[in-house]
């Protein structure tokens, strides 16, 4: 007994000194872990570059585009089951202000009409006077209902084309009238020939762009995707109700543009949204077409009846490196940029042209 008692002398406070070490250890462990911790933090948020993110507008690394994405990200394409177009009968009063812009432009297109000079002229537009963005309830795909009235081109050159023009009240058209803080909210005002923007895809993996004439009403000169056409009431009206068929436009304008005849299963959309710069609506996606870049440059050659908007036509791979060097590198309005990413999504994969655009951005 005197033995057992020994050894428990002995024991109990090297067992007391072992429990308070291990408490005074992991005190000090978490402790010194903890400023490191914040250490680091600090470094970090003392050379790194802030996080600044205030633009919702569609964005590639530091950059904002001027597109905003109201449904899409280029991983789904929408049934054509699910995308509906009616038109309604309200009408679309414009401000007195711009009523006035359209009456100057009337006059001045008829003017140049009748001096035989190069002059505009006040073709039938769709505007959009509402939408409604759903999910099927069987696989949540992607499904639209929009609401169209009926507009014209002059509407369109005094309003979206005149978005920096100053009203008596001092703010410009832009600011006045586009919902900057709802843009998921339709101005109808504003939303004047709405349209599709078509990536055409050849068989031997090139992409078409297309390089505009000077005057062809906005973005005059600049560089192009394959496709844009405005949705017309009487050309791309649907065979089963008043509303018009997007579809057809995209066939309509591969034609007209290009000189394709493109199947309607070959067009695949993947979302829509608005180019602010001038708050245009359009539907966008992509198709791939039988022929080669030098059968469809031969085509063109023949003759088009839209030939005159495109002075010619450019031919990239279709790979992940020329993609991102186009979209970061080249001016192309916002609306053709987000066309090629979401088409890259689509056909090569979201992170392999991820990584080619963040790899763009570090040279």
């Amino acid at each position: 007994m005197a033995f057992i008692n020994s050894i428990m002398k002995e024991m109990f406070p090297a067992f007391i000194g072992g429990i308070v070490g291990l408490v005074v250890s992991v005190i000090f462990d978490d402790g010194i872990r903890n400023l490191k911790r914040n250490i680091v933090r600090k470094y970090k948020r003392l050379f790194s570059e802030k996080n600044d993110f205030k633009s919702h507008l569609f964005t590639i690394g530091d950059t904002s585009t001027r597109f905003y994405v109201i449904d899409g990200d280029g991983q789904s394409e929408f049934n054509p089951e699910n995308i509906e177009c009616r038109v309604i009968d309200d009408r679309v009063d414009l401000p007195t202000e711009i009523e006035s812009i359209k009456q100057e432009i009337a006059d001045e297109e008829a003017m140049k009409e009748k001096q035989g000079l190069q002059h505009k002229w006040n073709g039938p537009l769709y505007g959009l006077a509402k939408y409604r963005h759903g999910r099927t309830t069987d696989v949540e795909g992607m499904s639209v209902l929009f609401n169209f009235f009926k507009t014209d081109y002059f509407t369109f050159m005094a309003s979206n084309m005149q978005l920096k023009r100053k009203l008596m009240s001092g703010e410009t058209i832009g600011e006045a009238y586009i919902p900057h803080n709802q843009l998921e909210k339709v101005q109808p005002i504003l939303a004047n020939g709405f349209g599709v923007a078509l990536v055409i895809i050849t068989s031997d993996e090139n992409i078409i762009l297309t390089q505009r004439t000077f005057n062809t009403g906005p973005r005059g000169s600049e560089m192009d995707i394959s496709v844009v056409e405005g949705v017309h009431p009487l050309l791309d009206r649907h065979s089963q109700n008043n509303g018009p068929d997007l579809y057809h436009a995209a066939i309509r304008g591969a034609n007209e543009e290009l000189g394709l005849i493109i199947d309607k299963d070959r067009v695949k959309f993947l979302g829509y949204g608005i180019d602010l710069d001038f708050y245009q609506w359009n539907m966008i996606g992509f198709a791939h077409v039988p022929q080669t870049a030098k059968e469809i440059q031969e085509l063109r050659s023949r003759g088009t009846s839209g030939k005159w908007e495109n002075t010619l036509l450019l031919f990239k791979n279709f790979t992940t490196k020329e993609v991102a060097d186009l979209i970061i590198n080249e001016k192309i309005w916002s609306t053709g940029k987000v066309a090629l990413y979401w088409t890259a999504v689509r056909e090569l994969g979201k992170n392999n042209i991820d990584r080619a655009l963040k790899k763009r951005l570090k040279k």
